[in-house]
C-alpha cells in the first residue's frame, strides 16, 4: 500500500518543485516590476532584490497537500492544508501592511485557537497546544535573514522529519514532509547566495502553517522539537538580550569591506553569537547552519532508530 502511495506522491512533489524553479524567475520579475523589492543588506553593492517570493511556496505546497488528501482520502490532510493557508495569509498580510509586533501576536492567537476547534482538546491542553501551535507557526520566520538560511534550513528538517516520521508509523506525515522537501529545493535554487528572490513572510510562514498543522493534528510535537534546536536556542537568545522584538526594531549586522560580517552589540542571536566566535562570510555562515541542521536531523533520526 505504501509503496502504491509513495511512487506516485514523489512523481508529483518532482513535478511541483520542477514547477517552482521554473516558475520563481518569472515571480520574481513581476515582483520587481511592482516594485516588491528589498535591499540585500548583507551586500556591498546592496542589490534590490524581489521579496514576497514565497507565492512559489504557498501554491505547489497546497497542490502536494491536495494530492496527498486525493491518494489517501484522511481528512485530517485538509485541516493541515487550512493551517497552511491560514498562515500564508497571515505572512502575506505582515508582507504587505507591515504588521506591528502586538498585532503579530494578537493575530497568531487568533489563528492557533481557530485550528483548535476540529482537535477540540481537553480544556487543560488549551494553553499548551495553543502556544506549541503558535511558537512553530512563526519560529520560522524568526531565524532567518541571509540568503538561503530559512528555506535551506526548512528543507534540512522536512527531510529529516519526513524520515521520523517513516521510523515512528506516520505515513501520511511522512509523505507531506517528504514531498515538502521534494518542492523546496526547487525554490532554494533561486534563493541559495547570491539569492534571486526572497521568500518573505508568506513564504516562512506558509512552512511554518504547514508543520504546525502537521504536529497539531497528528500530536508529533515530540519528533519536530529537537529538529529545531537551532531555531530555540537564537529565540531564546533573542529573549534574553532585547526580549520580543522585530527585527525591523535592530540594526541587521554588517559587512566589512570583505563581506566577512561584522555582529553587533545591540542584541545577541545564534548567528552573532557564531560570528563572534568565528567571523564568517554569509555564504560560509549559511553553509555552516546548513550542515548544522542536517547534523542534528541526522542525530536525531539514529537516536530515535536505536530507541526503537
Amino acid at each position: 500500500m505504501m509503496v502504491n502511495q509513495i511512487l506516485p506522491i514523489i512523481s508529483v512533489s518532482l513535478v511541483l518543485s520542477a514547477f517552482t524553479y521554473l516558475a520563481t524567475p518569472n515571480l520574481g520579475r513581476k515582483l520587481r516590476q511592482m516594485r516588491i523589492v528589498g535591499i540585500d543588506v548583507h551586500k556591498l553593492s546592496r542589490p534590490r532584490i524581489p521579496e514576497m517570493g514565497g507565492v512559489a511556496i504557498l501554491l505547489p505546497v497546497l497542490a502536494l497537500l491536495a494530492f496527498v488528501y486525493a491518494m489517501t482520502g484522511a481528512f485530517s490532510v485538509l485541516v493541515v492544508a487550512a493551517s497552511t493557508l491560514i498562515f500564508g495569509i497571515y505572512g502575506l498580510l505582515d508582507d504587505v501592511l507591515k504588521l506591528g509586533k502586538y498585532q503579530k501576536l494578537a493575530l497568531s492567537a487568533c489563528m492557533g485557537l481557530v485550528l483548535l476547534v476540529p482537535v477540540t482538546p481537553a480544556i487543560i491542553l488549551i494553553v499548551p497546544l495553543l502556544f506549541l501551535t503558535v511558537s512553530i507557526g512563526n519560529i520560522f520566520n524568526i531565524f532567518a535573514g541571509f540568503n538561503g538560511l530559512e528555506v535551506g534550513c526548512t528543507a534540512a528538517i522536512s527531510l529529516f522529519f519526513s524520515l521520523l516520521c517513516l521510523l515512528t508509523g506516520n505515513l501520511v506525515p511522512f509523505y507531506l514532509s517528504f514531498g515538502a522537501f521534494i518542492v523546496l529545493l526547487g525554490f532554494l535554487m533561486h534563493n541559495k547566495y547570491p539569492a534571486k528572490i526572497f521568500p518573505g513572510n508568506i513564504g516562512t510562514m506558509t512552512l511554518g502553517g504547514f508543520f504546525a498543522g502537521i504536529c497539531l493534528y497528528y500530536n508529533l510535537y515530540y519528533l519536530i522539537v529537537p529538529l529545531l534546536f537551532m531555531h530555540i536556542a537564537d529565540v531564546g537568545l533573542k529573549a534574553m538580550s532585547a526580549g520580543y522584538f522585530s527585527s525591523s526594531e535592530h540594526k541587521p549586522t554588517r559587512i566589512n569591506r570583505d563581506e566577512v560580517l561584522v555582529p553587533g552589540n545591540d542584541y545577541l542571536s545564534l548567528s552573532r553569537l557564531v560570528l563572534r566566535i568565528r567571523p564568517m562570510t554569509e555564504k560560509q555562515l549559511v553553509r555552516f547552519f546548513w550542515a548544522s541542521s542536517s547534523l542534528i536531523g541526522l542525530s536525531a533520526v539514529i537516536i530515535t532508530g536505536v530507541l526503537l
